[in-house]
């Protein structure tokens, strides 16, 4: 998988065959598709190992949210994000620019992360209605996605990726601090 991710990230997906990958993996094209039917199945499951990756760190920073501020639960979500996404840059921007694979995954994505940030949320704020609850988590996580995708995505000029992360974690942390007061007093 790492040869195909490698030749997506140098090539583009649509400038990468499967002959390409195998001769890179240095086996038959006949053993490749031993095991995948076809390019898309070798893109479905590099987008699944990716998505995956994203939700696993970002799930690591809900669980120590709790025990610390918002600002900082959000700022250490937004550099888990931004580290996966720049570890594989290359296959990120591969998948991003091939319409054909829907890109990288992103309503897959949101949908993993929306319901980890309802839970930060509802452990932060306590009972809230589920729409305010739902609109609340859909900023989040989009807002944030936004964020990383397009500083990683560039080209950003003069953009400090700690300025990123510090500036949309001081915005959400303090709407989300505004949210408990007014929920709370």
């Amino acid at each position: 998988m790492a040869n195909a991710a490698q030749l997506f990230a140098e090539r583009g997906i649509a400038e990468t065959s499967t002959n390409h990958i195998a001769a890179r993996a240095g086996i038959s094209i006949g053993s490749l598709y031993r095991y995948f039917a076809d390019k898309n199945a070798i893109i479905d499951v590099l987008r699944a190992d990716l998505l995956t990756e994203l939700e696993e760190r970002f799930a690591e920073t809900v669980v120590t949210g709790v025990t610390v501020t918002p600002r900082e639960a959000v700022a250490n979500s937004l550099t888990a994000v931004l580290d996966v996404v720049s570890e594989r840059e290359g296959l990120v921007r591969a998948l991003a620019a091939d319409t054909t694979a829907h890109g990288v995954g992103l309503p897959d994505l949101e949908r993993r992360l929306l319901l980890l940030t309802r839970a930060y949320l509802l452990h932060q704020l306590g009972p809230t209605p589920q729409q305010e609850l739902e609109v609340r988590a859909f900023v989040m996580v989009n807002a944030g996605l936004a964020a990383c995708l397009r500083f990683a995505l560039g080209p950003t000029p003069n953009l400090n990726r700690d300025l990123l992360i510090t500036e949309t974690a001081d915005m959400i942390g303090d709407w989300l601090d505004a949210v408990a007061r007014r929920q709370n007093g």
